[in-house]
């Protein structure tokens, strides 16, 4: 089995010692102005201080750089990535084609990580990317456990990354639309792009789906949080060498838990009684398996 690099996003500087004592070898980081979707947003000097921490404690550093650009902020993105070149991350994770562009002209093409949410969902498409010199390329949430393993057989693992826990997106645009769809129904919500309580529910089906609407954008995420313990093994011995946690719908401690969690999967503990405590601890979360064992593509009589 490969090394795996256990990447986690951050929400309090204050929890850098423990998420290294439970074994997350990356952080990652949202920047205001620069990423959309992270569990927390720093300023820039804030920024600049978690870096220099991370890099004292020997933390792999990545930075959240995954907002869609227009023609007039062209010039904006160029002097972030200027100012992140200087920061020296060993990650810029990134969805617009423009960031690939730019970061190629400054020399720095390797340390990006491509992830375009849903796009990612087939061999040829990655390595296409990774031909063109991307450092790793994101695996799409919305593809089977036996998807996700063939195309590692097909691919260098060490450059591929998979989100294993926490919400997953399922869409985003760069409309407002929520705020939209309030307008047409005459109704409003308080401080709309701080809100992390708001979800949709389909017609066809009763599962709350997270809407978080920020500056850049609207997204809708899976009802249920990712928990990967039973599927890990499996995950680990594809190859795959990155696998990424995410809190925006939870918080520092609770990534720290299941960071242990995984751990005591791979040293031979019961997946099914690792994930019960989990519940235990965390019971608003409402685990689950995602897509792994269901296509997206079926219909809600089709899986029945």
């Amino acid at each position: 089995m490969k090394q795996i690099n256990w990447i986690a996003a951050l929400q309090q500087a204050s929890s850098l010692e423990n998420m290294q004592k439970s074994g997350i070898t990356t952080i990652r980081i949202g920047i205001e102005g620069c990423s959309v979707r992270s569990a927390r947003l720093f300023s820039k000097a804030e920024a600049e201080d978690i870096l220099n921490r991370c890099q004292q404690a020997g933390l792999r550093r990545e930075i959240v750089f995954n907002r869609l650009w227009m023609e007039e902020e062209l010039p904006e993105m160029e002097a972030w990535l200027q100012q992140i070149q200087i920061w020296n991350p060993e990650g810029i994770v990134y969805m617009d084609p423009a960031v690939f562009l730019a970061a190629e002209k400054l020399g720095f093409q390797d340390r990006l990580i491509y992830a375009p949410d849903t796009l990612m969902t087939n061999s040829r498409d990655l390595q296409m990317m990774l031909d063109l010199g991307v450092g790793r390329v994101v695996l799409a949430a919305e593809i089977t456990l036996e998807e996700i393993l063939e195309i590692a057989r097909k691919t260098d693992g060490s450059r591929l990354e998979l989100q294993i826990h926490g919400r997953q997106v399922m869409a985003y645009s760069r409309r407002p639309l929520v705020s939209n769809y309030l307008q047409v129904i005459g109704k409003s919500v308080d401080d709309l792009r701080h809100r992390r309580d708001l979800y949709l529910i389909e017609a066809t089906r009763t599962g709350k789906m997270p809407v978080l609407e920020e500056a850049e954008g609207a997204a809708v995420y899976m009802e249920s949080t990712l928990c990967s313990l039973d599927q890990l093994s499996q995950l680990a011995a594809s190859g795959i060498c990155h696998f990424a946690f995410d809190s925006l719908f939870s918080c520092d401690d609770e990534l720290i838990d299941a960071r242990k969690a995984y751990e005591a999967v791979l040293e031979g503990a019961d997946p099914a009684e690792l994930k019960k405590q989990l519940e235990q601890r965390w019971p608003d979360l409402n685990y689950g398996s995602g897509y792994y064992e269901q296509k997206t593509n079926l219909t809600k009589e089709d899986a029945a």
